[in-house]
């Protein structure tokens, strides 16, 4: 009966070597600051074999305290060894019952981190959109072109002043829509085509902010803007009048 027992204590004690080294490496696996899924998995497996040790050596501890009772004998030794037996393997599913609970705070905590990087992309993303429609507000301007006729039946220019219209000048009417131009990026267009004898801005724009490049001394070919920030400083509208 005493070989039996002590062949369940070395049965139970190679069992506990084998919990120790488990509980090791999950030990060793669960400290890193995120577990992969497939880390997870490891874990959960190793848990559930040292449950199943624990399991089974409790049972084998029933058992030895049954015989024990059952012999009718008192045997100071082997009562100690069970009782520290009993003692580990309290000792072993408390320890377990943490890491379980430390493996859940990290899931929890993880999936919060998600949340919280998921919600400051969204952040980012709406920040940036809000940044490129505003850029895109100070880079916009509106181009309209064409002669006087043109620019006329568009309801843009109006002549006044002078005597018998003589010295009358284009002036640009008061009320008018943003569908009669071009929308322009003013960091993308710096010249303006014109291909004609003459151009007049009917808009203001400061002189030294452009300049007229001739083709030949006949002919305009185009506006060119040296300084997009100081030509459309006054108005963010420019009417090219195309003089035939």
């Amino acid at each position: 009966m005493i070989n039996g027992w002590l062949a369940a204590f070395d049965e139970i004690e190679n069992n506990l070597t084998v919990i120790k080294e488990k509980e090791k490496l999950i030990t060793v696996n669960s400290s890193d600051t995120e577990v992969s899924k497939n880390r997870k998995e490891q874990i959960l497996e190793d848990i559930k074999s040292i449950n199943n040790l624990i399991e089974e050596n409790k049972k084998k501890i029933a058992s030895l305290n049954a015989q024990l009772k059952a012999s009718g004998g008192t045997i100071k030794g082997l009562q100690t060894r069970i009782a520290s037996l009993e003692e580990s393997m309290v000792q072993y599913e408390t320890e377990i019952a943490e890491l379980k609970t430390t493996l859940v705070t990290k899931d929890s905590e993880i999936g919060q981190l998600n949340n919280h990087v998921v919600a400051l992309n969204d952040t980012i993303t709406r920040k940036v959109e809000t940044i490129n429609l505003q850029t895109g507000k100070l880079n916009q301007a509106f181009l309209a072109s064409g002669t006087y006729k043109d620019l006329k039946e568009k309801g843009l220019v109006i002549k006044d002043g002078g005597f018998i219209g003589l010295g009358r000048k284009e002036f640009l009417v008061e009320d008018f829509s943003d569908s009669l131009f071009t929308e322009i990026d003013i960091t993308q267009i710096t010249t303006i085509p014109v291909n004609s004898k003459d151009v007049r801005l009917i808009t203001e724009h400061p002189s030294s902010s452009y300049e007229l490049i001739k083709e030949n001394d006949k002919q305009v070919a185009y506006i060119s803007i040296t300084n997009p920030e100081e030509f459309w400083k006054i108005s963010k509208y420019a009417v090219v009048e195309i003089v035939k």
